[in-house]
């Protein structure tokens, strides 16, 4: 399966235990299978 972060970054590892901040759903790394959404997203 194909995820897409929203992010200019490139992410090799996500480390969802250091979450800086309380997100929508909780602290965590959020992807999505969209690549449009992720791209709006690293646009941001």
């Amino acid at each position: 399966m194909i995820v897409y972060h929203g992010s200019s970054e490139i992410v090799k590892a996500p480390d969802v235990r250091h979450s800086y901040r309380a997100l929508d759903f909780g602290k965590g790394f959020y992807v999505t299978a969209v690549r449009e959404q992720a791209e709006r997203q690293a646009e941001e």
